[in-house]
């Protein structure tokens, strides 16, 4: 069944307004119309099982007939502090990791970026936020989620350990990590208990991680962890990671 976010204050006691580029998009492309089910989700895990009543002016009435929890969510929230990557892999970086689980993804300049920040427009917005967020909210629909990530503005290596740290579990992916892998890792943390808690990661861009930025995470309490004997590309980790995190915690 098509799944798309409204603003709570487009819900009502027992019916929910749709508009915009999804009201258009369910008529147009989908080709719905008046006794079609529909799910509707108000950005904050709740879901509401809909038939369409009405279509007017471009607006969609649908009848509420249920709302539940969405179940799609982790029990916990997840970041991804993803160094920036070259070309256009940021957007498969943000697709996969909403598909995946996450709930917020931070581009990070490291010291082996190649790629640079897009800049910023004369409001000091960032160039690709509007395009980021787009992928991120689309993503959300395609998988059914009950939330939609944030994407936030680019921010420096240091700055991304300092919030990282604060968080309940954080852990930087290395190659070199050899002893303690990342099955290991989340054992321990299951262990400790993973439920209900903050959760992050960092992916290096191409040329991975220096010895110094490794060494100024583990300092500041974020551990390293290897993935595995193969080197994956840093479009591919953070999806291995949710990947991870998802079969060890909820399936």
């Amino acid at each position: 069944m098509p799944k798309f976010f409204v603003e709570p204050s487009q819900i009502y006691d027992e019916e929910v307004l749709i508009f915009g580029d999804d009201a258009h998009h369910i008529t147009s492309s989908l080709r719905m119309k008046i006794g079609d089910p529909i799910t509707v989700c108000n950005m904050n895990k709740r879901d509401y099982d809909c038939i369409i009543s009405s279509v007017s002016g471009g607006i969609i009435h649908a009848e509420i007939i249920s709302s539940s929890i969405c179940e799609a969510e982790p029990d916990y929230s997840i970041t991804v502090y993803q160094c920036l990557p070259k070309g256009d892999k940021m957007e498969y970086v943000i697709q996969k990791a909403v598909e995946l689980g996450a709930s917020s993804i931070v581009p990070v300049l490291s010291s082996r970026c190649i790629a640079k920040p897009s800049g910023y427009d004369k409001n000091g917005k960032d160039k690709k936020s509007d395009r980021y967020s787009r992928i991120a909210y689309e993503a959300a629909e395609q998988s059914g989620r009950g939330i939609v990530p944030v994407v936030h503005d680019c921010i420096s290596f240091e700055r991304a350990i300092e919030l990282a740290k604060s968080d309940a579990i954080s852990f930087i992916c290395y190659e070199d990590e050899k002893q303690n892998g990342i099955r290991k890792f989340i054992a321990s943390k299951k262990n400790e208990g993973m439920k209900n808690n903050s959760i992050s990661f960092f992916i290096g861009p191409e040329g991975g991680f220096s010895p110094e930025e490794i060494s100024h995470a583990k300092e500041n309490g974020i551990e390293s962890v290897g993935l595995g004997n193969r080197i994956l590309r840093t479009e591919t980790a953070s999806g291995f990671v949710l990947s991870v995190l998802s079969y060890e915690t909820e399936l």
